[in-house]
Parts: C-alpha cells; structure tokens; sequence
C-alpha cells in the first residue's frame, strides 16, 4: 500500500471523527424559505467607492501569495489592488451595496464581519443587502487562510490577523462612502462576446467567452460606474510569481481609466477550469497586460444595451453545503480555515457548511451570485456528452443548468461571491483517485487529470446548488 494511501485513509477516519463530534455538540437550524424583496422608484441612484487594500511589504511580515501551492512569501509589488463598492437604490434610501475586491475570496464568517461593520458604521441604512464578489486573483494576499507554509503537505494558516482587519475595515469604509456618493442616473445592461478569451485544459463544449456589463450614467455627466463580469481565472502570473499583483482586473481597470470616463467593480463569472486567454506564453506579466487590454477594449464594442426599469428585486437565500472532501474538512478542523460545520446526513463525513446564493433583478436582466469555483457548463449547459465525459455518464444525468431554471440565458452569474466553497463540478464529469480521493489527483478513462474535484465540497455539490436555485427561483416568482 502507498503511503499516502494509509494517510489519506487517517485523514478521513480523523476528519469522520470530527463530524460525529459537531453532531453530539449542536444540531442544524432549520433554514426557512427566503421571499423576496422588492425595491422600486422613478429613478435609479448610484453611488462608488474604492481605496487601496495593500499589505505593508517593509514591516518584517511574511505574506504569503494565494495561489499555485502553498507556502509562497511574497516579495514585491507588480500592481497595486484595490476594493471597491457601489450602492444602488431606486430614488430612496432602501437600496443593496455591492463590494468587491482583488482577493483570492472570503469565506462566509469574514463577510459577515464586513456587514456587522457596516451596520455598526450607522451611515447606512439598516437592513441593507451587502453583496461581496472577489476578483479571486491568484497574486494577491492569502485571505482564506489554505496558502500558509505547508508541513508534510498540509497548509497551514496563511492569514496575517492585522492585514485581515484592515481589509474588512476598508471594505466596510468602502460601503459606506459609496452610500454617500449616490447620485441619480440611469442604468444600462449590455455583453460582448470576446472571441478566444477565454482558455482552459478541461474538455468544455462551450467556455462562454461573453463580458457583461451593468452600466449606471448619472444625469449630472460625471463619472458613470461600471459593474463588470467575465468568466476567466486572473491567475496567469503563475506558480513562480511571488510578488503582488491583481493580475488581469488591476490592468483592465488601468485601460478602462484612459478611454472612458468610468468607474469599474469587476467580479468574476464561472471559472471553475477556465482561465483567461494565454496572450503571451513567456512573458507573464506581458500576458496580463494584454488581457487586461483585451477586455478594456472589449467592453467599448458592446452595442446591444438595454435600459432598465428601475426597480430592484432579490433573494439572499442560506443553504446547508455538504462537505464530503475529508482533506478540507481537516483543514477547517485545524482552523486553518474560517469555519462553522454544522451536522449534515447528506455528507460522508456528516458535516455541512452553512453559506447562501443571491438572485436579483435590475429591472428585467437577472444577475445570480454565487459561493465558490461554478464550472461554466453547471451555469451555461452544454454538457459533455456520454462519449466525452469523465465518467462515461451522458448529459441527462446532470442537473439542469442554472440559465435554465431561470429561463434565461442571457442571466449574468458572478463566482466567488459571498463565500469561498471551492470547485462546483458537472456530476458527469466528477472523477476522484480511488484510494486517495481528495489528496490527489485522479486520471479519467482519457488519461485526463482531474485536479479541481480536489478542491471542491464533494461530488453532490452541483445538485445542492441546482435545487436551491430551483427553490429561489419558485419564491422569486
């Protein structure tokens, strides 16, 4: 027997261990149905904000880089990263506030903490939907804690507790002087194919290489606000960059700034697997650069806005998430991770995490946000079918695909929002090591590697999602 196939094998008996004591010490409250809330008006207002979210390089800290393996002390700076915030009303005070920000992600728990903040603030109104999207650069600072240095291949906490405070502070800060910025405007919805923008090693019959943007015009001229979405991994520095950078998004921004007179917050689509177009294979850093202009240029074709009526609409909707990965499951039982389990019959290892998906209207163009790394073919379709799946199952034994439970294709969906749950992956197409299950990688019947199943829940997440949008779309309606 394989060493690690004896400590994959006290992983999961460690980690099963652990479920049934969450199991004797608390039970899981039952979550009720969300019904949804309406806002509406004459007219739209916005508001933005945004402020630099940089670690102090020459204070003696190890920060370590979120991405490409763990253990990467950063050493420098490439580009600056940022977060940003815009709220949005329809003429009054009851309106949502949406963050985002150059972070790998957060977890549920640190974006709670950001909205006790801004409730404490007192500046804006109670009761508001905080909403946060991560641009989940692979450069930027370790926010979840999985990247720390590793002993005998296990992470530990890479999370600097200062550096935390002071991103959740800001973020907050954000919120509410985008609240105060609120001006009156008009709103706009429009995409654009990006023809090969989009790269990827998985076999995907359709990677959706489309870039939508939500365009708010205020009336006084001045500077309109941007919600930007594209589904590409910002990750292209690589595994040997060791200094920060928000990769694509920071130099999309940059070029957006020199041609229009715009404010962006940008958040990414489904990138479970998809990366953003390799421009330059050797020069990394030429490579972000390039894509960053390859969407600043992008997003000026866009001729197929729309104007929406003004009046929001939105479900924030908690589910339980089963955990059936055994290696995260430790990890979180280390408090490696931010975590609550709570017991859950539906997970081998009898642990769920507690997180939530949020649907909302602006008008008529429906927006979905997400936890964690959604494979595109679990949100667009266009499954693989029998003869080119992982599994040889054929699409059919998947569930329907986001778009279509929501009878439109044209619904915009941001990843890595409001949580960070890790890889969601087609039923069909999820393949795990027989012996080593989620502490490596398996090989498909195509000798294919199936490297993020590693990294995700379980193989039951997919479905839990489906049928929790089911349910929201049912109430929504």
């Amino acid at each position: 027997m394989d060493i690690m196939d004896i400590v994959a094998k006290g992983i999961f008996k460690i980690t099963k261990s652990y479920g049934k004591k969450i199991a004797k010490k608390k039970t899981a409250p039952v979550i009720e149905d969300v019904m949804p809330t309406v806002i509406s008006g004459n007219t739209y207002r916005a508001g933005y904000s945004k402020a630099e979210i940089m670690p102090d390089l020459n204070s003696g800290k190890t920060y370590y880089i979120a991405g490409h393996g763990s253990g990467h002390v950063m050493d420098g700076v490439i580009s600056p990263i940022y977060t940003s915030a815009v709220w949005l009303d329809c003429g009054d005070d009851k309106g949502i506030i949406w963050i985002s920000a150059d972070i790998i992600g957060l977890t549920h728990i640190e974006g709670d903490i950001v909205r006790e903040k801004i409730k404490a603030s007192g500046i804006v109104p109670e009761g508001t939907l905080v909403n946060i999207s991560c641009t989940h650069s692979h450069s930027g600072v370790d926010t979840i804690g999985y990247w720390g240095k590793p002993t005998f291949s296990i992470p530990s906490d890479g999370k600097d507790p200062d550096y935390m405070n002071m991103l959740l502070t800001t973020m907050a800060d954000v919120a509410a002087k985008a609240y105060q910025d609120r001006k009156e405007g008009k709103l706009y919805s429009g995409s654009v194919v990006v023809k090969d923008g989009l790269h990827s090693k998985r076999k995907f019959v359709d990677k959706h290489e489309v870039l939508s943007r939500i365009r708010f015009a205020p009336n006084d001229g001045g500077k309109e606000i941007w919600i930007m979405n594209f589904g590409g991994h910002p990750n292209s520095l690589g595994g040997k960059n060791r200094k920060l950078s928000g990769e694509y998004p920071y130099f999309m921004r940059e070029e957006i700034a020199k041609t229009s007179n715009a404010e962006v917050l940008f958040g990414i689509g489904p990138i479970g697997g998809m990366d953003a177009a390799q421009l330059d294979w050797e020069d990394k850093l030429h490579c972000v650069q390039l894509q960053g202009k390859m969407l600043a240029d992008a997003v000026l074709k866009i001729d197929n806005e729309k104007e929406l009526e003004p009046q929001i609409k939105y479900i924030c909707q908690p589910f339980y998430l089963p955990v059936s990965n055994y290696v995260l499951g430790f990890l979180a039982m280390r408090k490696v991770m931010s975590c609550n389990p709570y017991p859950n019959p539906d997970s081998t290892l009898g642990l769920a995490l507690l997180t939530d998906m949020t649907y909302m209207t602006f008008g008529d163009q429906k927006i979905l946000l997400l936890p964690g790394e959604n494979f595109v073919s679990t949100v667009f379709g266009s499954y693989n079918p029998a003869e080119t799946s992982a599994t040889g199952e054929g699409e059919d034994s998947n569930p329907l695909p986001l778009v279509e439970i929501a009878d439109d294709r044209n619904m915009i969906v941001y990843g890595v929002s409001n949580d960070m749950t890790g890889y969601v992956v087609p039923e069909n197409d999820f393949i795990l090591n027989k012996t080593q299950a989620y502490l490596n990688v398996a090989k498909d019947r195509f000798g294919d590697k199936h490297y993020h199943e590693t990294n995700g829940m379980g193989p039951n997440a997919q479905r839990i999602i489906a049928d929790t949008f089911a349910k929201v779309i049912k109430n929504f309606n």
